[in-house]
C-alpha cells in the first residue's frame, strides 16, 4: 500500500497515515497550511486521502479539491467527513465557511450537469449521511422511522456526510484526425 494522508488531523493521529496539520501543538508528521496549495507532496504520489471535519473551514474549496486531486493516483480514494447543512453541527463553529449536502461532491464527479466548474473529475463511490449515538437524545433519535424522507422538512436528524471519491485515469485522448 502506497502513501495515505490524513490531512487537517487536529486532535485525530491515525497510525498508518501521514498526519498534517497546520497547528504546531498538535502531534502531526508534517506541518503546513491546507489553504495555501501545493501541498508539499508530489502529484499522484497517495493512494488515500482522509479529512475529518477539515473541508468545511477551509478558503477555496475548489482550489483544494484540485489539489487533491492532483496528490491522489488514479484509482486513489479520497474519504471525507463534513457536517451536514441541516445540522447544529454545521452552524455552532463560527469558523465554518463552507456547507455540505449528501450532493455537495456531485459538481466533482463524473455525469452531473454542473461538473463543468473544474476541469478535473472523480467518481463518486459513496455519499452517506450518519448521525451521531454519543447521548440518549442521538440514540433516540437515529431509531425515527422515514428519516430519508423527513430530512427535507426537519433539521437534526443527521449530524454528518460521508463522502468517497475515487480519482479517474485521465481521459483518453483521442488520436489526431487525418486530412
Amino acid at each position: 500500500m502506497g502513501l495515505k494522508l490524513n490531512l487537517g488531523c487536529g486532535q485525530k493521529y491515525l497510525p498508518g497515515y501521514v498526519n498534517c496539520d497546520v497547528l504546531p501543538h498538535v502531534r502531526a508528521d508534517r506541518y503546513f497550511d491546507l489553504n495555501r496549495p501545493p501541498y508539499p507532496f508530489a502529484d499522484g504520489e497517495a493512494d488515500e486521502i482522509w479529512m475529518d471535519n477539515v473541508l468545511e473551514h477551509l478558503d477555496d474549496l475548489l482550489a483544494v479539491m484540485a489539489e487533491l486531486h492532483r496528490l491522489l493516483r488514479p484509482g486513489g480514494r479520497l474519504k471525507i467527513r463534513v457536517p451536514y447543512a441541516k445540522s447544529d453541527w454545521a452552524f455552532q463553529d463560527p469558523t465554518h465557511k463552507h456547507f455540505f449536502t449528501e450532493q455537495t461532491m456531485h459538481y466533482f464527479c463524473e455525469g452531473w450537469p454542473y461538473s463543468f466548474y473544474v476541469p478535473f473529475r472523480f467518481r463518486l463511490i459513496e455519499a452517506r449521511l450518519f448521525g451521531d449515538a454519543n447521548n440518549w437524545r442521538q440514540r433516540l433519535r437515529n431509531c425515527l422511522p422515514f428519516k430519508s424522507v423527513l430530512r427535507y422538512f426537519l433539521f437534526n436528524l443527521y449530524d454528518g456526510v460521508y463522502f468517497e471519491l475515487e480519482k479517474l485515469p485521465p481521459a483518453a485522448t483521442p488520436p489526431p484526425s487525418r486530412p
